[in-house]
């Protein structure tokens, strides 16, 4: 029995319950020998018995493999499937495995596919789609300390310690940063020792790719981790590239603060989305007539840092200045458009400022900018100083900024390109401006019909606290602790067919959080941290935050799917 209790895109920690052992899942199966006994602190193990190899839970038996098959070097060209006592042997694509009775889908051919990156990320993406969540990989043969946190990542719930046992014969010491030669180590003193060392750097990083994971941090452990040998590179590389669709569909909304510190940041999956849905989502309000180029700052989010606010104070003095559409550069976001500095990941992210853009970026940032600049704004002003460069060539501007965007000069040359190019444009009204940015924020959030949350609707309150109100009614309200529209059933109900994630539950009264037992089916656009509009035969029963993402929902039978905030009122 499985019950997932965190949660970092396809990784997840695990309650497995077996028989009457339980242990939590990322794990190692240690190998158990008289030669090479399984350490103290394990908590599973695998060894030879009288039916093959028997893989357990403390003393009870998880599944067992027949004494013909060896896992890690039963590499198989063509797609096969091979049954085990408890588990199923997969090698290659072998189509929908969902109405199988096991848990454990082992990689038969993981070993072999070590050698080719880019098929072992095309394999572990099929099998955990043919799988579906709650179910559990283990590809035997493959781990080390330095590949751990990635294969966690990519989806790998079990793995073995037979490659530790194996390098530490051969006298060769792992460790998450790389391999050493154990005759450089002058405290070993026999092959023993190399395999205890092995074993212990292993079971220490397991513990911190768990902690990562409840951390909601465990890609930049897998970036981190992923340099200390070209086939990790590589792997992670490919997953992105190849497989962005099956992240991004467990990857949440919401998140921690965090580094992106290495190029391979630029297409996590939750960056790389954010990127998407401006191209996809995001159009200045009618209004917007000027578009006006400002460089990021290191304090999230940009309205809290010193530069931002001298940037407020010169545009709170320019009359019209509701008509400027702010666009902030940045990597590795590209571009974040003022009304959006406060959804995930733009408020979370931080990066080392060196001034230099290697061409990758340079791109980035011109595709999103040119993007922007095709809804025809009157007047361009670019404020970058001397990050101007960014855009030469992709839109023609005015630049007010010299080497120090926020100096008295540069300052002063902003606020006379601005009054000039407002003055030239038609005057937009303060209230129809709070109303505009929060419908982009809408059609970001929920989709391009997301703006109807905001027809006949007002704005309150003082940013970045506001409330979308109809008459005496609040539909919506925008915070920085969440970063989005949280709704309430008003809200709820005028955006249910215009984007917003739903969720059908079963036919009983709705007394608190809702569970995937509870869940008859869901919106597979949903994702962890969305909002989501819960049905009851078709009515809306309560609105909240989606734990779980839709896949997930409607595949799984344990855990909180929805955390409920609002539900309807029975008399």
């Amino acid at each position: 029995m499985l019950e997932v209790a965190d949660r970092a895109g396809l990784a997840r920690t695990v309650n497995w319950t077996v028989g009457g052992a339980k242990a939590l899942l990322p794990n190692i199966l240690f190998h158990s020998s008289p030669l090479f006994p399984a350490p103290a602190y394990a908590e599973m193990s695998i060894a030879r018995s009288e039916d093959g190899l028997r893989a357990a839970v403390g003393d009870e038996t998880a599944f067992v493999l027949r004494e013909s098959i060896n896992p890690p070097l039963s590499y198989r060209r063509e797609p096969s499937t091979e049954e085990a006592e408890g588990a199923l042997i997969v090698r290659g694509d072998a189509g929908d495995l969902r109405a199988r009775p096991e848990e454990v889908f082992i990689m038969g051919n993981a070993f072999e596919l070590r050698r080719d990156a880019r098929a072992f990320a095309a394999a572990v993406a099929s099998l955990r789609n043919d799988i579906g969540y709650n179910r559990l990989i283990y590809a035997p043969g493959i781990m080390e300390p330095s590949n751990l946190a990635l294969l966690v990542y990519m989806g790998v719930d079990l793995m073995d310690s037979s490659l530790l046992v194996y390098q530490g014969s051969r006298g060769r010491l792992l460790l998450p940063e790389g391999v050493l030669n154990a005759s450089d180590a002058k405290w070993l003193s026999s092959p023993q020792d190399a395999v205890q060392h092995n074993l212990d750097a292993a079971w220490r990083e397991l513990q911190l790719v768990r902690h990562m994971i409840r951390a909601g941090r465990l890609r930049e452990l897998a970036e981190t981790r992923a340099h200390s040998t070209p086939w990790g590179v590589a792997a992670l590389r490919l997953f992105d590239r190849e497989h962005f669709e099956h992240q991004e569909r467990y990857a949440p909304v919401v998140g921690p603060a965090f580094y992106a510190n290495t190029k391979m940041a630029m297409f996590r999956p939750d960056v790389w989305r954010f990127r998407r849905r401006i191209m996809e989502r995001w159009a200045p309000a009618p209004h917007k007539k000027v578009l006006l180029l400002l460089p990021c700052s290191a304090k999230k989010p940009y309205y809290t840092s010193k530069s931002h606010r001298l940037f407020e104070e010169v545009l709170l003095s320019v009359p019209n200045s509701c008509a400027v559409q702010e666009l902030i550069i940045t990597s590795p976001l590209g571009a974040v458009p003022r009304e959006l500095e406060l959804f995930y990941p733009a408020a979370q992210y931080d990066i080392p400022v060196t001034g230099h853009w290697d061409g990758e970026e340079r791109a980035m940032v011109r595709e999103l900018v040119a993007h922007a600049a095709g809804f025809g704004f009157v007047s361009i002003i670019n404020h970058l100083g001397t990050e101007g460069d960014l855009v030469s060539g992709v839109v023609d501007a005015i630049c007010t900024a010299d080497e120090s965007s926020t100096s008295r000069e540069s300052l002063d040359r902003l606020r006379e390109a601005l009054l000039q190019a407002c003055g030239e444009v038609e005057k937009a009204p303060r209230a129809q401006d709070r109303v505009e940015m929060l419908r982009s924020a809408a059609r970001y959030q929920f989709g391009p019909e997301g703006g109807v949350l905001l027809d006949d609707a007002t704005v309150v309150g003082k940013y970045p606290y506001l409330k979308v109100m109809d008459g005496k009614e609040q539909l919506a309200m925008l915070t920085p602790d969440r970063g989005m529209l949280s709704l309430t059933m008003d809200g709820a109900k005028r955006l249910l067919g215009h984007g917003l994630g739903w969720v059908e539950m079963g036919d009983f009264d709705l007394t608190g959080s809702l569970f995937a037992v509870g869940v008859k089916d869901a919106d597979v656009a949903l994702r962890p941290g969305d909002e989501a509009v819960i049905l009851r035969n078709g009515e809306v029963e309560g609105v909240g935050v989606a734990v779980m993402s839709g896949t997930e929902m409607a595949d799984g039978r344990r855990g909180e799917a929805v955390k409920v905030r609002h539900k309807r009122r029975r008399k």
